[in-house]
């Protein structure tokens, strides 16, 4: 005879097994929604016994209260990007932060959580193109870590990109299980435990949507002049305007200074050209307008997280 959600439940309390819920909001994305109830599904195989009970939680349900209560926040998945609004979705995460249970969040499911108050002091990561928008919007975040994988803040965890669910489900397992049964379930999945780093994704592409066309001509001119060191002073005779002016409006409008703007011009261009295989680090710092290398890859590692050398060495393995 088949057993009831409700009995499964009490045999969860009972024996104390870590409780997941996945929270399937609307527009949630489903391959992270399955995927995470798979992966755990697999640990629970490999264990040979039950380890965690995996439910999905519709906004009209409320988790059971447990010793050990995880609440999956996925990505979302629209053309547009959500308002992150709904009232009963906030007061719901409110309410089981506040007792205690453990909240997860990947990619842009980590704006719920933010719009929730809940991410105040708290050192957090998101998908990296969009990672300038959640500091943005939400200064009192102490940190968005911008290289990180996963971000554990205790009863807040969060992910980075659309399928860092992955990373966060074997997580789930080195945290409430074991490394080893980790080690087991990534190997059976043929997934990467540990090391991975956002860093080796993250791209910059510059911002044209903010409608102010001096900062674009501005932005178009720190393109054309890529290889030189243009000041700031250039730029603005270029645009016609101050210093002030345009480093204000520059950088309401970019997130950016006209100097760590074209950084980031130079740090891009730099990537693409390790892809190709056919550059030495010194030619392609000489190729961005650094005539020393070393400070080309001081330079690299601060924007980056990483070395140009082991930035190569992923792209091209």
């Amino acid at each position: 005879m088949a057993i009831s959600v409700d009995s499964w439940l009490n045999i969860a309390i009972m024996e104390k097994l870590t409780v997941v819920y996945i929270f399937d909001y609307p527009n949630a994305m489903q391959s992270a929604v399955h995927g995470v109830s798979d992966i755990l599904t697999i640990a629970n195989h490999q264990a040979g016994k039950e380890l965690f009970l995996v439910k999905s939680l519709s906004q009209s349900e409320d988790p059971i209260e447990s010793e050990q209560v995880l609440i999956f926040l996925p990505p979302y998945l629209t053309k547009e990007f959500p308002p992150f609004s709904d009232p009963v979705i906030i007061a719901s995460l409110k309410k089981w932060y506040a007792r205690g249970d453990i909240l997860l969040a990947v990619c842009g499911g980590v704006f719920w959580l933010a719009e929730s108050k809940l991410l105040s002091n708290k050192r957090v990561t998101t998908h990296w193109q969009i990672c300038q928008k959640l500091e943005r919007s939400y200064p009192d975040i102490a940190e968005v870590n911008r290289r990180e994988m996963i971000v554990d803040q205790g009863n807040i965890v969060t992910a980075a990109g659309l399928f860092a669910f992955q990373d966060l489900a074997l997580h789930i397992i080195i945290r409430f299980a074991s490394y080893s049964l980790a080690k087991k379930v990534a190997d059976y999945c043929l997934l990467d435990l540990g090391g991975r780093l956002q860093a080796y994704y993250q791209r910059f592409y510059p911002d044209l949507t903010h409608r102010d066309d001096l900062i674009a001509m501005a932005q178009k001119f720190c393109e054309m002049n890529l290889v030189s060191n243009i000041s700031t002073t250039e730029i603005a005779q270029y645009c016609h305007v101050s210093e002030r002016t345009l480093l204000r409006r520059f950088k309401k409008a970019t997130g950016y200074s006209p100097k760590q703007y074209s950084i980031q011009l130079k740090i891009e261009k730099a990537k693409q050209l390790m892809a190709l295989e056919i550059n030495t680090i010194e030619e392609i710092s000489f190729k961005i307008g650094y005539t020393d290398a070393s400070n080309f890859i001081k330079i690299f590692k601060k924007v980056t997280g990483v070395t140009p050398a082991e930035f190569r060495t992923r792209q091209t393995s």
